[in-house]
């Protein structure tokens, strides 16, 4: 990124900028698959927003590291403000311990522990995916997040995830004072999560042993230097941990589903490794189900689209940009670009298992990139592999709606209104001659699923489908 030259896009009259709102309310990825054909990779959406497109872009973007762009704390989160700088850097660098690969994969048995137990509480009831996937990805990192006061937390950030998910005044391309009832939602919602966080804060010092630190505590010991963005940070880190895992994993119960081929597949391969290992390397010992989850955060992209603040002059892709200006890219339309993709409309998970890449290169971002790029990035993975690993072993899914058109994205993208009944599969045979069932040596049973997990720390409890087109979104 060059930081003096530069051009100025030309200025968009007040009749542009209002219609150009009206129609990215009215169907947001048509409007922008529209001004891309029309002006290519780079366009103003407003005087004050200018999408950008091109995966270079997007990387430089993300790769900033002169401070030019900011993680907004976002309109569409109720509040103004900016989080991210070197304060924010340094805090997730003190979190590597809890939020890295080894950790998250030393919590995999703890998470699928988590998911089996409340798979169990709903087995043969009808429930809403969505929501489910919600309270279940916030209990499994609750402690990480905040310790003792992490359950309280996360339901209060679930409540605001889900006032986001209800309609996010346009995902922050329209201004958060528009007196609509979904942004005083996000608002009050918003505002009481920032007041427990707060709260916790004063309530909880850091121990002598920075190994038992939780991410809040970390953000607490580093107090006057984040300069009274703790809310907004931590805010941004509970609602991660919710947003994209619980999304992704939605959608992947509608897209196994809608495939039961891809089901059986997947259960072939727990059957194979068995559970138990499974869950204790989850990155690496279901190279099937990674594959199948990659392309669910690639076709469906719950992170569909993304801002950043501008905080200091900079040129991107030739464009002079000033602070107080916003930045945006869609990743869903990065995603299905068919310059850096092929086939981008048809879900094909086994194009991550071919010797060739599956893209081009810098091509999918669904935990963002560079410095900045989503600091549970692998803690999200352990959570969808387990999530749907220990769902396959154990469940049917029942689910006759999932055909349904998805809906309009908001500011998470999610199939809203799934519903799905969980129905328990036949307990494993004996094995033949009698006996009574034993396991293996690696914890399996001979159907490959494993013996019952340890329960989890806080809340142990007992005609063919087409190919989707861009319409299914």
């Amino acid at each position: 990124m060059e930081m003096e030259k530069g051009r100025l896009l030309d200025p968009l009259t007040r009749r542009q900028q209002i219609r150009n709102a009206s129609a990215f309310e009215q169907d947001p990825l048509e409007f922008l698959r529209g001004q891309l054909r029309l002006h290519g990779d780079i366009f103003r959406f407003s005087n004050t927003l200018t999408v950008f497109q091109h995966p270079d872009h997007i990387h430089d973007i993300f790769a900033d590291t002169h401070g030019a762009f900011a993680l907004g704390a976002g309109e569409a989160a109720g509040e103004g403000g900016v989080t991210g700088g070197q304060a924010w850097l340094s805090a997730r660098a003190d979190s590597t311990h809890l939020l890295g690969t080894s950790a998250a994969r030393a919590s995999g048995e703890s998470i699928a522990a988590t998911f089996q137990a409340h798979f169990a509480r709903h087995a043969g009831s009808e429930i809403d995916v969505v929501d489910t996937f919600f309270d279940i990805c916030g209990a499994t990192v609750a402690d990480l997040c905040a310790g003792p006061y992490g359950e309280r937390l996360e339901r209060a950030a679930a409540d605001h995830l889900r006032a986001l998910l209800a309609g996010a005044a346009t995902s922050g391309l329209l201004p958060s004072w528009l007196p609509l009832p979904r942004a005083r939602r996000i608002r009050a919602t918003g505002a009481e999560l920032a007041e427990l966080i707060d709260d916790a804060a004063a309530r909880g010092a850091p121990p002598d042993d920075p190994e038992a630190r939780n991410f809040l505590q970390v953000l607490a010991a580093r107090g006057d230097e984040l300069g009274g963005r703790l809310p907004a940070m931590m805010r941004t880190m509970l609602v991660a941990s919710l947003a994209s895992p619980a999304a992704a994993l939605a959608w992947g119960v509608r897209e196994l589903a809608l495939r039961p081929a891809e089901a059986a597949a997947l259960r072939e391969e727990i059957a194979s490794v068995g559970l138990a290992k499974i869950v204790r390397d989850p990155l690496r010992a279901a190279p099937l189900t990674v594959a199948f989850l990659k392309e669910v955060l690639r076709f469906h992209s719950p992170a569909w689209l993304l801002q950043r603040d501008v905080v200091r002059p900079v040129t991107v892709g030739g464009v002079r940009l000033e602070p107080g200006e916003r930045v945006a890219f869609s990743l869903y339309l990065l995603h299905h670009d068919e310059r850096w993709w092929s086939e981008p409309w048809a879900f094909r998970p086994g194009r991550w298992l071919a010797d060739a890449p599956a893209h081009a290169p810098r091509a999918y971002r669904p935990f963002g990139g560079g410095p900045r790029i989503c600091a549970g990035a692998q803690l999200g993975m352990v959570q969808m592999v387990c999530g749907i690993t220990t769902l396959l072993a154990h469940y049917d899914i029942d689910a006759p709606g999932a055909a349904a058109p998805p809906g309009r994205p908001e500011a998470v993208r999610a199939p809203s209104g799934l519903r799905a009944t969980l129905r328990p599969r036949p307990a494993p045979a004996p094995p033949a001659g009698g006996g009574g069932g034993e396991g293996r040596k690696d914890g399996t049973t001979p159907n490959g699923t494993d013996t019952p997990l340890r329960g989890d720390r806080r809340r142990a409890a007992g005609p063919p489908l087409r190919t989707p087109g861009p319409d299914d979104r």
